[in-house]
């Protein structure tokens, strides 16, 4: 997508001037008692863009014509109340993923692999800092802060987008915004997007019925939020269960008429003060928030990510008898993912020795599911490589069963073998038969219960 920044660069100027000539008479107006700031602005606003159209045109610049008046006034009131300019980036439904740089034209990554660059969402550096400030103290769910003595931003948006930012420990301010493009899929919708097949839909399902810890894997971009998310779509609706995550992603809690009884839990960052033992006065980290889900009778927790602390107290949340925990991990592999849950539990308390880190995770996880990024010329699919049944083995190390394994083509297909406990998932409705027939699990009449 080409960019002409000039004329870009002129509509920033335009913009930039109302704003500065409105924001002050909106102030005097809610001084005196008005209390709807958009509303009062929305008032105001014509004259003052008809005052600075006519200085504009005075100082030899052209008229705007009809289209630039609306694109202004639009710009002005996003700019003060919304998103400003990535509005219109975030409207674009085949967008994934948004990247910053400064004030240089804007990177975009599509659903299927494209890049393409889109007009900067402002004029300076300077500009774009000023802007994030102030996503950050109105546009999340609780006020955050981003400046030089905190440099990182991480938070949702208000349409759940993600956005992490930083400033000062970069070159220049940096942004990175994930979308959220299915936010109600279920399984059998990313069935039909070729992510998994017939079969793997149906082992998946009943390992949610039957309570099955899973964690699922894969690298950056490759899905595991979206397949998440589709497997909490298979908890029942009655059920009480906890959501625990760094920012809001997987959403539940806005689709309470499907999850009325879902705990939504997000981390909460503390200010610069400390406690004497060194915590952020006001902050709520990931691994006391695990510990307070035990707390509020909730029956399953689902991790939107593990990364660090919060490993420990939810292996021993699953050992002490939890059940149908879902998270994902950063892993290349189900066997990577094995070493990698070992080596946060390591991290996270010295006293745990390699032996007790793969004994508890042996006791713990049921299923590992790794999802792959597939690249086809002019396409990018998504597809889950591996499901590997996780039981207790030689010297309580982590036995692994490959129920589903790559084939040729790439497509996973069923390897043959039963999980040791695959009685569980038939009384959550699976038919082994999905496991041992001669079929590749893709193409074919039956479906799953």
């Amino acid at each position: 997508m080409s960019v002409d920044v000039a004329a870009f660069a002129d509509i920033d100027e335009v913009v930039d001037r109302v704003q500065q000539r409105l924001a002050p008479l909106v102030q005097q107006q809610i001084a005196s008692g008005e209390r709807d700031e958009r509303a009062v602005a929305e008032i105001l606003l014509d004259d003052v863009l008809a005052t600075v159209i006519k200085e504009w045109a005075g100082s030899g610049r052209p008229f705007l014509d009809f289209e630039q008046e609306q694109t202004v006034r639009s710009a002005v009131l996003a700019e003060m109340f919304g998103l400003g300019r990535l509005e219109a980036l975030l409207a674009d439904d085949e967008v994934e993923n948004i990247d910053i740089i400064g004030s240089d034209p804007v990177w975009l990554s599509y659903h299927d692999g494209r890049v393409g660059r889109a007009p900067r969402i402002a004029a300076t550096d300077q500009a774009v800092v000023q802007w994030l400030q102030r996503i950050a103290a109105r546009m999340g769910r609780t006020e955050h802060t981003i400046n030089d003595a905190r440099p990182l931003l991480n938070m949702e948006l208000p349409g759940g987008e993600r956005l992490a930012a930083a400033i000062g420990v970069t070159d220049r301010p940096h942004i990175s915004i994930r979308r959220h493009r299915l936010p109600t899929a279920g399984l059998e919708a990313l069935r039909q997007r070729g992510m998994l097949s017939t079969a793997q839909l149906a082992l998946l399902r009943a390992a949610v019925r039957a309570e099955k810890n899973i964690v699922i894997c894969g690298r950056q971009k490759a899905g595991k939020t979206t397949l998440l998310r589709a497997l909490c779509w298979e908890v029942p609706p009655t059920e009480r269960f906890a959501t625990l995550e760094t920012e809001f992603e997987l959403g539940l809690h806005r689709h309470r008429d499907r999850f009325p009884a879902v705990v939504a839990f997000e981390e909460r960052e503390g200010n610069t003060e400390r406690w004497e033992n060194g915590r952020p006065v006001g902050g709520v980290d990931l691994p006391r928030l695990v510990w307070q889900s035990l707390r509020m009778h909730t029956a399953r927790m689902v991790v939107g990510e593990v990364r660090g602390g919060e490993i420990v107290p939810m292996l021993n949340a699953l050992a002490a008898g939890g059940a149908g925990s879902l998270s994902t991990l950063h892993a290349r592999s189900a066997a990577q993912a094995i070493h990698r849950m070992v080596l946060l539990c390591l991290e996270t308390n010295a006293a745990w020795t390699p032996e007790f880190a793969y004994e508890v995770v042996a006791n713990t996880i049921d299923l590992i599911v790794h999802v792959d990024l597939v690249h086809e010329p002019g396409r990018l699919d998504r597809q889950i490589a591996e499901i590997v049944a996780v039981e207790p083995g030689e010297y309580g190390r982590p036995a692994r069963t490959f129920l589903f394994a790559p084939a040729e083509g790439r497509r996973s297909v069923p390897t043959g073998n039963l999980p040791t406990d695959i009685e569980d998932y038939e009384r959550g409705g699976f038919d082994r038969s999905w496991l041992t027939s001669s079929g590749d699990g893709w193409l074919t009449d039956r479906s799953p219960r």
